[in-house]
């Protein structure tokens, strides 16, 4: 849109870059905050290329232009892929009524659609047919293989160019520059580091598997393959478990959640949320609240509550900033921000019923919300989630923990129709289990991504780039399980035109999360104010004004590492 351009265009704007310059050379008398603005703004105009020549200036903006074209062609490619199949019902066994009555059928078969996520989730974790599984794998990428393929590799040459032309040695190193990491050999190393920690219990969890497929088919002989272990992982949990995630729903009433919500982060962070009348709202049942200090009684921001879907709004949960925290002359304006929600709706006399893992959505989003209006941070461009890209979900990520402790539980989670039958004990240590009966495999998958997406963006201005395909399901394979013959997911990860050389950062937040939350455990401190008030001072109030790692340290009063995360999921680190 026009808005875009025009900031585009004044980002580039040669006469602000040199009076900054120039104010630079003066060598002014600046406090730290002022220090890191004036280095931070010098680095943006670095990474865009205004130090170099004009011929160079000019190479620059061609691979800009080709890249966003290579770039755009691949995410249509993905979005407008046509894959759909169709399977019979007896095809079709152990797939779950719900979904096939919601399926259309042809000539007495099910229609089913490759793109869609729900689609795909479900064969892969209910068909017991191995060959609908494996084609539900291959389908999500074959269909822009032979498109999207070159388009990828395309897009890492480019990438590669810019790099070296910026002055960097590869992609991967400028991105990560802006990053908590730095750069991409501390990436690689925190991703050895981890696939290394979790090959005991993968070892483990293959075994497990292999014996439970054995008995599933029949089979004495018989492999894993990467269309299996969903199937095989949700065949335990049912087998073993036995856990029922609807009938759990009675347990979380919409209001009681929220209550008990907000009596938990009151308590832990010293604040105070109240509901206020709201003067205008978007929308019926748009709620809007405040959050004031408990100790002082200052106001510290609003929050709009935005609940349920409706036609045409944003379909995702997400915190949405309104006004951003920043000192101005006459004060702090304190910030306002949005919680936007999709949670089920209430059914006459039966209220909103979220289950497990709504109640963690509503505590990690709301925990955005909190890193947002807790912020003292005094400039716009660092205060609350404007923070390293792989650590924004950090801090929400750590209080999901609270959801995994009996006492907190035990504050809201009740029965509706009978609030004295409180959320079962060994349902917890079940649903606890289940998860941690199969984590190895969910973080080895999530780490085959990231080690794909990191070589793809690893190559050197004097390297040929290799075929994005084969590399990616050589780096699968290596680390996890050997794709299928006529398959790429690299050919359909949209992370690569977004989040390039940045998907390690999901397991990168969830290992920061684990030590962060292991202080908690540790000093049996999940309703201590003291502790929260501490993570309130150290990691939600600095926002981007200090490094991460500087802010999680302080917190930790150590060094960080990825023991917590290992040991949250029962594994014991070797002491070398």
């Amino acid at each position: 849109n026009t808005l875009s351009k025009e900031l585009i265009q004044f980002s580039y704007r040669e006469d602000i870059y040199q009076v900054i310059k120039a104010y630079q050379a003066l060598t002014p008398t600046l406090d730290s905050a002022q220090q890191l603005v004036l280095k931070d703004t010098l680095l943006g105009y670095q990474r865009l290329g205004m130090h170099l020549s004009a011929a160079k200036k000019e190479r620059l903006k061609a691979l800009k232009a080709k890249l966003s074209d290579v770039s755009q062609a691949f995410d249509e490619a993905i979005r407008e892929m046509d894959s759909k199949g169709s399977f019979t019902e007896a095809e079709l066994e152990g797939v779950p009524e719900e979904f096939l009555k919601k399926l259309k059928k042809k000539d007495g078969a099910y229609l089913v659609d490759f793109t869609r996520p729900s689609h795909r989730s479900v064969l892969l974790s209910n068909a017991k047919n191995e060959a609908v599984r494996k084609k539900t794998y291959i389908m999500r990428s074959a269909p822009v293989l032979l498109e999207n393929g070159p388009r990828l590799t395309e897009m890492a040459r480019l990438r590669t160019e810019l790099a070296t032309l910026l002055g960097y040695s590869t992609w991967a190193d400028f991105k990560a520059e802006t990053r908590m990491a730095g750069d991409q050999k501390t990436i690689r190393t925190f991703l050895d580091e981890l696939l290394e920690g979790l090959q005991p219990k993968l070892a483990e969890e293959r075994k497990v598997f292999i014996d439970l497929k054995k008995e599933l088919t029949g089979k004495e002989e018989v492999s894993l393959n990467l269309w299996d272990y969903s199937y095989l992982a949700n065949q335990l949990k049912k087998q073993k478990y036995q856990i029922d995630m609807e009938a759990l729903r009675v347990y979380f009433p919409m209001e009681a959640c929220l209550k008990g919500m907000y009596q938990v982060y009151s308590q832990l962070f010293g604040i105070e949320i109240q509901q206020v009348e709201n003067p205008n709202p978007w929308a019926e049942g748009v709620t809007l609240h405040i959050i004031t200090d408990s100790k002082t009684k200052k106001p510290l921001g609003l929050f709009y509550l935005d609940l349920y879907p409706r036609e045409g709004k944003y379909g995702h949960f997400a915190q949405f900033g309104i006004v951003r925290g920043r000192l101005e002359k006459d004060g702090y304006q304190r910030p306002t921000v949005a919680l936007i929600c999709n949670f089920p709706e209430p059914s006459g006399e039966r209220p909103t019923l979220l289950d497990l893992g709504d109640v963690e959505t509503l505590f990690h989003e709301f925990g955005h919300a909190l890193h947002s209006i807790l912020t003292e941070a005094p400039f716009v461009n660092y205060s609350g989630t404007s923070v390293a890209r792989d650590f924004v979900e950090a801090p929400s990520q750590v209080l999901e923990y609270w959801l995994k402790k009996p006492e907190i539980l035990n504050l809201f989670a009740a029965d509706y129709r009978d609030s004295s039958k409180k959320f079962p004990q060994v349902v917890l240590d079940n649903l606890e289990a289940a998860d941690l009966a199969t984590a190895a495999h969910h973080y080895v998958g999530q780490i085959a991504y990231g080690l794909s997406d990191l070589n793809l963006h690893s190559y050197l201005a004097t390297e040929q780039v290799g075929d994005a395909i084969v590399l990616g399901n050589k780096t699968m394979e290596h680390v996890f399980y050997t794709p299928p013959a006529g398959s790429g997911f690299m050919a359909s990860f949209g992370h690569l035109t977004g989040y390039d050389a940045g998907y390690y950062g999901y397991a990168w937040a969830d290992v920061i999360a684990a030590d962060i939350a292991s202080v908690f455990e540790k000093n049996d401190a999940y309703l201590d104010p003291k502790w929260g008030l501490k993570l309130r001072k150290s990691i939600f109030e600095p926002g981007g004004m200090r490094p991460a790692k500087s802010l999680v340290e302080s917190f930790l009063g150590r060094s960080q590492s990825i023991t917590p995360f290992l040991e949250s999921l029962g594994i014991k680190k070797n002491e070398k």
